[in-house]
């Protein structure tokens, strides 16, 4: 069970395609950073994880405007909740 965390905006960088592309069902993803921009236009994210294991950090949602945005696709978290899913996962992956 691996967390995915991408930090690159989708509409520049294939980081998020490529994590989608090798994810497993029991794995997770979390977008942080410009990766919270995908909520700006979701239909660039096909492949998504459900709901229940896709996440987002909500200080980055509100830095780039998408607040409004994000409940459909992901589960906004702060801090404390990144950590927690760290700490619920085997292992974590970077995609920078």
């Amino acid at each position: 069970m691996i967390l995915h965390i991408v930090n690159q905006s989708p509409f520049s960088n294939r980081s998020l395609q490529r994590c989608l592309d090798l994810m497993k069902s029991d794995d997770s993803l979390i977008l942080i950073g410009d990766a919270v921009l995908l909520l700006s236009n979701p239909s660039v994210a096909t492949g998504l994880p459900d709901r229940k294991r896709c996440f987002a950090l909500i200080p980055d949602i509100e830095a780039r405007g998408m607040q409004n945005k994000s409940d459909s696709l992901v589960n906004p978290v702060h801090y404390d909740g990144f950590v927690d899913l760290v700490e619920q996962h085997h292992k974590t992956l970077s995609w920078l």
